[in-house]
């Protein structure tokens, strides 16, 4: 980069603070850009072997779902501006420090929106914007009550929840017990929900928002886990369809940003292409995870890091008009097992291989049974063969990664 450039870009930045909430493997890069930018840089997690700490240049021991304990730091710090990434659980938090201290971002009703599916899906209702029909559920009676007046299969879900933990395909009547199960283990509020399940490629858009305009939508595929236990896994772009699907697509996300009065926010949104067209899974006010910003950035040849970090500020970024980088698809690595790994899998030279844990500390397996260690990335010229590429790339690191015994 061009020296004179670089030196204005961290003018700009000179004597701001950011506050960013959590510190995780999908944390860490948002961290280091605004290390790089020349933010004076604030991160917010509670204790534990998260890799954001060890790169913090101000660390703070704190709970991010506690939005008074976050909205008193913010004030003693005087931050400038507040941001997240691939997290739901710091939303509300998020949301009362931009409207107590005036700093750029969604207000605290659009924050509670996107981290309550029960209100965000009342909102979808109320402004007519496709998404599956729906209700809360207090016990199984209401749950199987749902499912018998429905077509076909449904899914329980928690409404305070995100990464499609404790969600639940129900395929019949006495899946249901279980599944509310899970989705309590998730929910902190306790609030569950049930909706029908609709059938069809599930796929994503990034949704550049600065004020209240939207400057840029970016499709994205997806890859999940197969159901009943949706989990993201990987994600492509551009979208193999992006021209034909675009119209549509880019009318109800506009609908929906405006419904949820979402503004000043890189937003997640979740989609599904059914028979009927496309409908909104649900969707938030900060970036995907799973390794969307560089999937998204590299594909448009922007820093999406950088981009989120402007709009947080307050600062519009400079987006070009089309795309100037590489097609492109990430996966993410796992392992199947908990414990420390003896060799890492074989590893196609030609493609970006990122591995983010030590060899030499242990991994432990999540809620779904696996642990995450980090992701290939394949560049190409077809949107359908570099995800198939980058899938195909990550079975066999798994597969030839060994534990010791």
């Amino acid at each position: 980069m061009n020296l004179i450039f670089w030196g204005s870009v961290k003018l700009k930045f000179l004597g701001k603070k950011i506050m960013i909430l959590g510190a995780g493997c999908y944390q860490k890069p948002l961290i280091q850009v605004a290390i790089d930018i020349g933010l004076e840089v604030h991160v917010c997690s509670i204790k534990g072997n998260y890799p954001g700490i060890q790169i913090a240049p101000f660390y703070h021991d704190i709970d991010i779902s506690n939005s008074s304990d976050v909205l008193e730091l913010a004030r003693n710090l005087e931050v400038d501006g507040i941001i997240t990434t691939a997290t739901d659980v710091g939303l509300e938090s998020m949301g009362r420090v931009i409207e107590e201290l005036g700093i750029p971002g969604t207000s605290l009703s659009g924050h509670i929106a996107c981290s309550n599916k029960k209100i965000m899906k009342d909102l979808f209702r109320k402004n007519m914007i496709p998404s599956a029909e729906y209700t809360e559920i207090f016990d199984a009676s209401n749950a199987i009550q749902f499912f018998e007046n429905q077509p076909g299969p449904c899914v329980i879900k928690p409404t305070d929840s995100s990464g499609s933990r404790g969600v639940t395909k129900i395929d019949n009547a006495p899946m249901i017990e279980d599944a509310l199960k899970a989705a309590k283990n998730f929910s902190k509020s306790g609030s569950i929900m049930i909706e029908e399940w609709l059938e069809g490629e599930e796929f994503g858009a990034q949704v550049i928002v600065f004020s209240e305009e939207i400057c840029l939508i970016i499709p994205h595929s997806d890859l999940t886990t197969p159901p009943p236990n949706k989990i993201p896994i990987g994600h492509g772009c551009p979208h193999p369809k992006e021209s034909e699907i675009f119209p549509e697509v880019s009318q109800i996300i506009t609908k929906a940003i405006q419904a949820l009065e979402l503004s000043n926010s890189v937003c997640n949104i979740d989609l599904i292409m059914t028979k009927e067209g496309p409908k909104i899974i649900e969707m938030t006010c900060r970036m995907g995870g799973t390794r969307l910003p560089e999937v998204c950035g590299d594909y448009w040849g922007i820093n999406m890091y950088e981009i989120a970090l402007n709009i947080a500020l307050g600062i519009k970024p400079l987006l070009p008009k089309e795309p100037l980088g590489m097609i492109n698809a990430a996966h993410n690595l796992h392992v199947r097992e908990s414990g420390l790994i003896n060799k890492v899998g074989e590893m196609n030279e030609g493609y970006k291989w990122v591995i983010e844990s030590d060899i030499e500390q242990p991994v432990f397996c999540n809620e779904q049974g696996f642990a995450e260690i980090g992701y290939v990335q394949v560049k190409g010229i077809n949107p359908t063969d570099v995800l198939l590429d980058a899938e195909k790339a990550a079975k066999i690191f798994c597969k030839t990664t060994t534990m010791q015994r």
